[in-house]
């Protein structure tokens, strides 16, 4: 069993985590924010952000709810404490496979790049189920790295999977959870209210440039440090990325949003 993801190569006491995740953020946020406004969030929401990585979402969500409230968590707050002297944002130290919140707490739950790092994200979403009240908002969001097999540069494609191999092994984490994200939510009792799939290219000078050489540049150091042959994949698929020509389709962003249902009366 993987150590877990506080003990991976992705733990936020790495040296140059944060700068990980505010590119993330940079690539990610504006499909999160569009898809919210479609799924359409109540102005008076209470919102619990789960895994609130450096805080952009929870901030979004309190600027979309300006008359309701947002819970931003993680197993690790150092990168969004400051959000605590907020107006209507609380800040949380909760690890979402331990600790619980009151049955229907929330109207709206985020989650990105969360469940991919689950030993059992099923269960995650069980518990979410419990914490929205009936009608409530869920939605969950992660990446899909089967475009790195089709990849026709053999340089990059081996980079992605030893990085995908690298996360999986020290944090038990899966890459291609994007692609069952649909039927996870359904099978989780939701009712789906939509899902989106956005292309995410590398070498096109676009956000996602950024994210995957602090990604690459962090999981070389991590291997490094353990004596891994694999760092020379990860140095040639960073030194790729800046080449001049090249381009590639590196992941899918997979957003999936739906509903608690309402159980009917009488």
């Amino acid at each position: 069993m993987a150590p877990g993801y506080k003990a991976g190569a992705f733990g936020h006491q790495r040296t140059g985590e944060q700068g990980r995740l505010r590119a993330l953020e940079d690539l990610w946020d504006p499909f999160t924010e569009h898809y919210l406004r479609q799924a359409g969030v109540p102005t008076t929401a209470r919102c619990l952000e789960v895994g609130a990585g450096s805080g952009s979402v929870a901030r979004m969500l309190a600027r979309i709810c300006p008359s309701g409230d947002v819970t931003a968590t993680d197993i690790d707050t150092r990168f969004f404490e400051e959000l605590a002297a907020e107006e209507r944002i609380t800040v949380l130290c909760h690890d979402v496979t331990q600790d619980g919140f009151p049955a229907d707490s929330f109207e709206v739950i985020h989650a990105r790049m969360v469940l991919c790092h689950l030993a059992d994200p099923a269960q995650v979403l069980a518990a979410m189920a419990e914490w929205l009240r009936p009608g409530g908002l869920l939605l969950v969001e992660d990446l899909d790295l089967g475009p790195a097999d089709a990849s026709p540069h053999p340089v990059m494609r081996q980079g992605l999977h030893v990085a995908e191999r690298t996360l999986g092994v020290s944090q038990g984490s899966d890459l291609r959870l994007g692609r069952r994200l649909q039927a996870l939510v359904t099978d989780g009792g939701f009712t789906l209210g939509g899902m989106g799939v956005q292309p995410v290219m590398i070498g096109d000078g676009g956000p996602a440039d950024e994210f995957w050489r602090l990604s690459f540049a962090q999981l070389r150091d991590f291997q490094a440090r353990n004596s891994s042959p694999l760092t020379g994949e990860l140095d040639a698929a960073l030194s790729m990325i800046d080449h001049p020509g090249f381009t590639d389709l590196g992941m899918h962003a997979v957003s999936v949003w739906g509903r608690k249902p309402v159980q009917p009366t009488g």
